[in-house]
Parts: structure tokens; C-alpha cells; sequence
């Protein structure tokens, strides 16, 4: 296949020219210019039109967030790579659409993962929709390495990527080996474990099937056995089952 033309648009130099001579190590793909600043940025990006983009947040005159969205609205099928030195743009970033969020001091091996990325999708397109779930986990806890608890967490609904706030999530179930998550009227397809959203977030778990936001219960009552069933405050009433090891965690959590 043809060669992968990307524009770096960063404004501090020595930044931008190590991000060139990494990139110019990976034959698929070198860099066809740079831009130092949003506005020149943008028209170089309209003059070449680019497969991909490795942008700058933090940039004077306009943002590279604000960047982004017109790239997007002048061609939505060019890639941005966001580069920055700064962690919390990261979900503000999935938001516009970007394939890969890399933090600086640059690391040749994570490029290597981002130039991956970028020729896998090149390589093969069809694939886009199957793999955005995947890339979009792998981005969430490469930033997240260090920090177990996230914020949102994305999930598939009819082919689109939707962020959703973790304390609007009612609960998370295993349905036909799949991972859902629950809200007040809307079930998601996630691409997590029970495990590791568990590892990610304040849940409890009630019941080897079920993940528990315990700020969306209603009521509890006993069951049998002495296991409980929690009502959930969504749509449905949801009853999530608590299996009997788990009571006594439950008990100690609600200081019952």
C-alpha cells in the first residue's frame, strides 16, 4: 500500500522535530509537514489533506482540542493523535474522536503502539468499528496505569463509543458471556471484565454475575438462606442477588 502521509502540529520545536525522527523510523508512514501553531496548522492540513495527524494540545491562538474538532469537521476520516504532557485532556480527547492520546517525554516503544494503530486501521478499515472498543480500553488503562479509578467508562452501543459517567451506572452483569453495564434505562455492551471494572471503580461485588453501584440502591431485603436481594433505584426495579460470601462484606459496607 501507498505510504501513510501524517502533519505534526505542535509549537515547541525540539518536541516536534523528536516526534518526526521517531516517525521516520517506520517506512509506512513519514511526515509531510509541520505546523507550529493552530492556524498554520489548520492550513496545512486543508492544502495536504493528511491521513493522520499528530497534534498538540496546549497550543496558543487555538487549542489543539479546539483544532481537533475541525479537522474533524473538514475531513472526519483523518486520525489525530493527541501529544501532550498533560493526562487530564485524555476523555475530552475520545470525545472529539481521537484514535490515540500519547504523553510526553515521547517513548519510541509507545509511538511504536501508536503507528501500529495507525497502519492496522489503514491496513484494514473494515475493521474500524470492531476494533474502536478494543484501542479505546487499551488508551483508558495506558493513561490510567497509575491511577486504578476512573471516571467514565466506554462502552458500545449500535456501533458508536459512549462514555458513560461511572455514577450514572446502576449495575454491571454477565449476560451470554458478554459484559454489560446497566444504567437508569439503557443496557451497554462493555468491553471489560466484571474484574476489571471492579479494580476501576467503588463497586461492590454482590454475586459472581453482578457488579453493584452502591449509590443506586433502593432497598435490600432478605432472601433465603441468609443470602439478600438488592432492589436497584433504576427503570426496571432491578433485584441483583448477593451471594451468601458476599453478605457479610455487604453488611460491613452498609454498617448493618
Amino acid at each position: 500500500m501507498d505510504k501513510i502521509r501524517c502533519i505534526i502540529v505542535e509549537d515547541e520545536v525540539p518536541a516536534a522535530e523528536e516526534l518526526k525522527y521517531i516517525i521516520s523510523k517506520y517506512d509506512p508512514i513519514y511526515v509531510l509537514g509541520m505546523a507550529y501553531d493552530g492556524e498554520t496548522g489548520m492550513k496545512l492540513i486543508k492544502e495536504e489533506k493528511p491521513q493522520v495527524v499528530f497534534l498538540d494540545i496546549n497550543m496558543p491562538v487555538r487549542s489543539g482540542m479546539e483544532l481537533a474538532r475541525e479537522i474533524k469537521e473538514f475531513d472526519k476520516n483523518i486520525d489525530v493523535i493527541f501529544v501532550t504532557a498533560y493526562e487530564k485532556h485524555a476523555l475530552q480527547a475520545f470525545e472529539v474522536g481521537a484514535m490515540d492520546y500519547v504523553l510526553k517525554p515521547f517513548d519510541d516503544s509507545r509511538i511504536g503502539k501508536t503507528i501500529d494503530k495507525i497502519l492496522n486501521k489503514w491496513n484494514n478499515s473494515s475493521s474500524k468499528q470492531q476494533e474502536l472498543p478494543r484501542m479505546i480500553n487499551q488508551i483508558i488503562n495506558e493513561i490510567d496505569k497509575e491511577k486504578k479509578m476512573t471516571k467514565r467508562i466506554p462502552c458500545d452501543r449500535n456501533g458508536k463509543i459512549i462514555l458513560v459517567d461511572v455514577k450514572d451506572i446502576y449495575y454491571c452483569y454477565i449476560k451470554d458471556e458478554k459484559t454489560y453495564i446497566k444504567t437508569k434505562n439503557d443496557d451497554y455492551f462493555v468491553g471489560y471484565t466484571l474484574h476489571q471494572i471492579e479494580e476501576k471503580t467503588n463497586f461492590f461485588r454482590a454475586h459472581r454475575s453482578y457488579l453493584v453501584n452502591m449509590d443506586n440502591i433502593k432497598e435490600l431485603y432478605s432472601w433465603f438462606n441468609g443470602t439478600y436481594k438488592l432492589v436497584m433505584n433504576d427503570k426496571e426495579k432491578s433485584e441483583i442477588p448477593i451471594s451468601r460470601n458476599n453478605v457479610k462484606k455487604l453488611k460491613e459496607l452498609l454498617k448493618i
